[in-house]
């Protein structure tokens, strides 16, 4: 990723209704992008120490979230795994089945 483009995290939030039957667990999904100015390590320790917390403390009649993961933009240093890493005749059954991209490649934080 070059030095212009903005930083890209995914900030994952796993949850759980105890109470449903069906459909009660889930993960929500926010796409973040560090504005201009503004330092990584400044706002990876925001989400770390201010944020999660945050969203722990949330209390509602039925959800409870649960862990919560950070992760940052890996450019393009990563590989396509379902390209370049695993068993062909894997591949092959999934292509029969499904189409894939690769839409983005995240690192942890």
């Amino acid at each position: 990723m070059a030095d212009t483009e903005p930083l890209k995290y995914l900030w994952i939030v796993e949850w759980h209704n105890p109470f449903a039957q069906e459909n009660n667990r889930g993960l929500l999904f926010y796409r973040l992008t560090v504005l201009p100015g503004v330092k990584p390590e400044d706002f990876e320790a925001f989400v770390k120490n201010e944020a999660f917390p945050a969203v722990g403390k949330i209390l509602t009649r039925a959800i409870q979230y649960e862990r919560q993961y950070l992760i940052k933009d890996a450019g393009t240093i990563q590989p396509d795994a379902l390209d370049s890493h695993q068993v062909e005749a894997m591949v092959k059954r999934l292509g029969a089945l499904a189409t894939h991209k690769l839409e983005d490649s995240f690192i942890a934080v």
